[in-house]
């Protein structure tokens, strides 16, 4: 396939990277600093797991154009950074497929309107990490494979293609029914999870030893559950719904004890939570709007959102 990622972030250079090892034809489009680096030295990867080190060269590009033909186009950057892309890709009526992988709990409708409802596709990515200099370090997060979905649920040719070419480029990847509930849940979960660590001050470990400030985030990602449910929506994935609405709240404390205090913890959650306060900000905004549609009581989730606030607020965004 002939594709564009829009966003060389840690997760655009992934995918970008990994698809163009798998065969693909791939075009990142980057801006400023980052294009020079790619331009330079090409997409570097490290997995921060087995070490594992490669560089893989593409083709960049600064802007998507009217005219531009690609067989699919995957949308990578983050929420806050979505507004300024949109006008470039809702221009652009000649590529059939754009996949949105990023989080977007208020739904799709905005897209298709934008877009076209036949051309979006929704998803997330199934990884974390970080960027230091032009060097990627990503881990897989073994929990949570890519998700994908048609936007109103269909299993179509499609997205079963889309799935597998991910999986042939080494991403263990999902097909949902409902993307759209699944970005709902899933805003409540990493917002309560970055409240949370903002309120322990950026550290992931210092959080791993605060039973308290667990619990507020495992009772916080249980109200954004609620909500969900409130909604008349499912809540996915399982795992997570079993942790934090079937078992007690001790177990999840225990669980997010372990694993904030292991390098992966700050590699998945911390250093993302750090430097994208301006969409956390924004996503728990949507959240309180969801809330308030529902009229759920959700104490924590408030604490957490003034968490976001603040913490977005002392760091200038």
């Amino acid at each position: 396939m002939n594709i564009l990622i829009c966003g060389a972030g840690v997760i655009g250079s992934l995918y970008a990277a990994r698809l163009r090892e798998a065969g693909h034809r791939i075009t990142v489009l980057a801006r400023g600093s980052r294009l020079a680096d790619i331009r330079l030295h090409g997409l570097v990867i490290e997995d921060i797991v087995t070490g594992r080190q490669s560089t893989v060269p593409v083709e960049t590009t600064e802007r998507l154009l009217p005219g531009d033909q690609y067989d699919v186009t995957i949308i990578t950057v983050r929420l806050d950074q979505l507004p300024s892309l949109m006008p470039d890709l809702a221009a652009n009526r000649l590529i059939p497929t754009m996949l949105f992988m990023l989080n977007n709990p208020i739904g799709s409708s905005k897209l298709s309107d934008l877009i076209g409802a036949n051309r979006v596709l929704l998803g997330f990515p199934g990884a974390g990490g970080t960027r230091d200099g032009y060097v990627v370090r990503y881990a897989m997060i073994a929990q949570q494979p890519t998700t994908l979905g048609e936007w109103d649920g269909r299993r179509t040719e499609r997205i079963l293609r889309i799935a597998d070419q991910f999986r042939a480029a080494g991403f263990p990847t999902k097909v949902s029914r409902n993307m759209d509930a699944w970005l709902k849940a899933h805003a409540f979960f990493v917002t309560a999870i970055s409240g949370a660590i903002y309120l322990s001050g950026g550290d992931c470990i210092r959080l791993s030893k605060d039973n308290e400030t667990l619990g507020l985030m495992a009772d916080g990602v249980r109200e954004g559950f609620t909500v969900v449910r409130a909604l008349g929506l499912p809540v996915a994935p399982f795992p997570l719904k079993v942790l934090f609405c079937w078992l007690p709240k001790r177990f999840a404390v225990w669980y997010w004890r372990r694993f904030f205090a292991s390098p992966m913890g700050d590699y998945v959650f911390g250093r993302h939570s750090r430097s994208a306060s301006p969409e956390m900000r924004i996503l728990a905004q949507d959240c309180k709007t969801l809330i308030e549609r529902t009229g759920v009581e959700a104490p924590a989730l408030h604490r957490l959102y003034n968490a976001i606030e603040a913490y977005a607020g002392q760091t200038g965004h």
